[in-house]
């Protein structure tokens, strides 16, 4: 590798990415790179410059979009003519900029356990240092529609992210980026329902946004019952048999709501029923906050099996980020689905979640949310662990069983009354199944540690004076 490629081409100040791409730029201007010159590959620059091959990724864009080199599939990526390139990199216009205010709604002024909120553990700085970083994109990101090619840095900032223990044989082609969980949920199955299945077999109870979801689609949703391991893989022959489902949505690592882990020896069960029956695996790993309890399916049956998550329950709902790791052979459906919908993330969403994935402070920050879950955790284990209640340290609510006498109806109603809203449990039951007598409440991290602690002791309070009596 030339001299020219070396750790002085980074010079500067600004994000890696940028200083190497200007170095390019500079080197393309003065003839240094002259016209037809291949640039090295992607992972042997990085290795030069002690940088991370997301890094190059990301800059060898810049440089394409901006018309400096082109790349050719099979052979690499060669500075084009100079007359063909601009002539200057136009400069970020900076100054004063008006903030318009603007009203936001806010929640009802009531004890808010009815959905994770997560605390400020450093993560708020992290998102402004990447919206800074953003606002310094090249006009022609600015001006143009997203598409696959040009965030393949961040395809490998994801893949980075992804503990290696839980790869198993992922690669960066594999991984499809989202606006967010729910949308990975409704691509994933209008890719699926695409194939001709009209019907999706959940978990007893599920997460209603994947059944409004299917049903949106005009597909159907049937039930598989469970046991304290997760899914009962006997009764998932029988459902897949009788219904014709060639699909089933699953959280092994925290089920949403009752918060129970599948275990590894019935995980392997569960690929072998899907294996046999030849039904794909879509599994749900938004909430969890610590390690993986166990493989992932896309691990055990990589070519039937799809991953999903987001980070919403770990940085911040409003990145409005997620994505999909699809079975072996199937990104190109899933990303033909993308482009019907909306072309993909924008370019400034994609810089904001790859700068949030860069930033040196996200893995402590991340590491002090689970924390800090863990102690809201442990107060309600504390407060409410004489009733029957499913629990995890590294999940951001809890699934309470109601003491006879109680209603899930009436519970609500009266928590609400003292301004406390937590959720029913029927919203996790099918439409013709079983409404569970149980509540889900979630950790609000926003919420001081001994308020959080007095609002539980006020439904204590509800709970030891239930109000279903006898009359006439």
């Amino acid at each position: 590798m030339g001299t020219i490629f070396s750790e002085e081409l980074m010079e500067g100040r600004g994000p890696k990415y940028q200083r190497l791409a200007d170095g390019l730029m500079a080197a393309i201007r003065s003839g240094t790179l002259p016209e037809g010159e291949k640039l090295p590959p992607v992972r042997e620059l990085a290795w030069e410059l002690k940088i991370t091959p997301g890094t190059v990724a990301r800059a060898y864009s810049i440089l394409g979009n901006g018309g400096w080199v082109s790349a050719e599939v099979g052979r690499g990526t060669f500075v084009r003519p100079q007359n063909a390139c601009p002539n200057s990199r136009p400069s970020s216009r900076t100054g004063n900029v008006k903030h318009q205010a603007h009203a936001l709604h806010s929640e009802p002024e009531t004890d808010f356990l009815f959905a994770p909120r997560l605390p400020d553990v450093g993560q708020v700085d992290i998102i402004r240092d990447a919206l800074r970083a953003t606002a310094e994109l090249p006009e022609s990101l600015l001006l143009r529609y997203p598409f696959y090619g040009s965030q393949s840095y961040l395809r490998e900032a994801l893949l980075a992210h992804i503990p290696e223990q839980e790869r198993g044989g992922i690669t960066a082609d594999d991984i499809v980026v989202t606006n967010g969980g729910q949308n990975a949920i409704m691509l994933s199955m209008q890719t699926l329902l695409a194939e001709g299945t009209r019907v999706v077999m959940v978990e007893e109870h599920s997460y209603p946004g994947l059944r409004r979801a299917v049903e949106l689609l005009g597909a159907k949703v049937v039930a598989v019952p469970m046991d304290e391991q997760g899914v009962d893989p006997q009764a998932l022959a029988h459902v897949a048999r009788s219904s014709g489902a060639s699909l089933l949505f699953t959280m092994p690592e925290a089920h949403n709501p009752t918060c129970r882990v599948t275990d590894t020896a019935r995980r392997h069960e569960v690929v072998d029923v899907a294996r046999t029956l030849g039904f794909h695996v879509v599994q749900d790993d938004c909430y969890r906050l610590g390690p993986a309890r166990g493989p992932s399916y896309r691990a055990l049956l990589p070519e039937q099996s799809w991953f999903i998550s987001s980070f919403s329950k770990t940085i911040s709902p409003a990145l409005r980020a997620g994505y999909v790791v699809t079975p072996s052979g199937w990104a190109g459906k899933l990303r033909r689905v993308v482009d019907v919908n909306y072309f993909g993330v924008s370019s400034p969403t994609a810089e904001v979640l790859y700068q949030v994935l860069s930033h040196p402070d996200l893995e402590r920050s991340m590491m002090e949310m689970r924390q800090r879950n863990r102690e809201y955790i442990q107060v309600a284990v504390n407060t409410l662990g004489r009733f029957e209640l499913g629990w995890s340290h590294d999940v951001p609510f809890f699934w309470l069983k109601l003491p006879y006498g109680w209603r899930v109806s009436n519970f609500c109603q009266k928590a609400e009354n003292k301004g406390i809203r937590v959720r029913p449990g029927d919203d996790f039951a099918l439409r013709d199944g079983p409404s569970p007598q149980a509540v889900r409440i979630s950790v609000n991290g926003q919420m001081p540690l001994d308020r959080f602690r007095s609002v539980l002791a006020e439904l204590v309070e509800l709970l030891d004076n239930p109000t279903d009596t006898l009359s006439v």
